[in-house]
């Protein structure tokens, strides 16, 4: 990962615990799996994200009747098509309300903007602008521990004139890709642990 990038997901674990030195501070690292939608070039080749396991971290506290913090999400990427590995990793500001459905159960849903890192070599953008909206289910085990699963949909606006040179798994042949679409999606189903203090 690129120095550059570090230092904005320092500069965002920064103002994050800057702004909520007052209130519960919740932290939570998850675990999860990612299934990608495909994006296609002009040729109709075929850009296919497998879909793989990825790890992520979220830094929240309260704000009303919800949270608000920064979640961090790495997944590192094989492609179907392609020999050329890589990653992509979410750095986002989030926002979501929190409703009790039963005792020791909250429901959640909500929304964050920021940014995804990307490392693939068919793309010659390294930052693009990207969302999500998330949603689940949180148990809590005691005062300061709770369990939670949710899912979450992450859009990323991809350049539409991006071309690059790319592998084919084929005798290592090369290829020129020129990308004719304009959204890439991803879905996250996620499994977190929560500390509060």
């Amino acid at each position: 990962m690129k120095t550059g990038h570090l230092s904005l997901i320092f500069a965002g674990l920064l103002t994050v615990s800057h702004t909520v030195t007052a209130n519960t501070i919740y932290v939570t690292p998850y675990v999860g799996y990612t299934f990608s939608n495909s994006i296609t070039d002009d040729n109709g080749v075929n850009i296919e994200p497998e879909n793989d396991p990825h790890y992520a971290m979220a830094i929240e506290t309260d704000l009303d009747k919800g949270r608000v913090g920064l979640f961090v999400s790495h997944q590192p990427t094989d492609y179907e098509t392609f020999t050329d590995s890589g990653s992509l990793t979410y750095v986002h500001f989030q926002s979501s309300l929190r409703f009790e459905t039963f005792q020791h159960f909250n429901a959640f849903a909500g929304a964050s903007i920021g940014a995804t890192i990307v490392d693939a070599d068919w793309s010659d953008q390294d930052l693009v602008f990207s969302g999500s909206f998330l949603g689940g289910l949180e148990y809590k085990i005691s005062q300061n521990f709770s369990v939670l699963f949710e899912g979450r949909w992450l859009v990323n606006l991809m350049e539409s004139d991006t071309t690059t040179i790319c592998n084919l798994p084929e005798g290592n042949q090369t290829c020129n890709i020129r990308v004719n679409s304009e959204w890439m999606t991803q879905f996250q189903t996620n499994l977190g642990f929560t500390y509060a203090f």
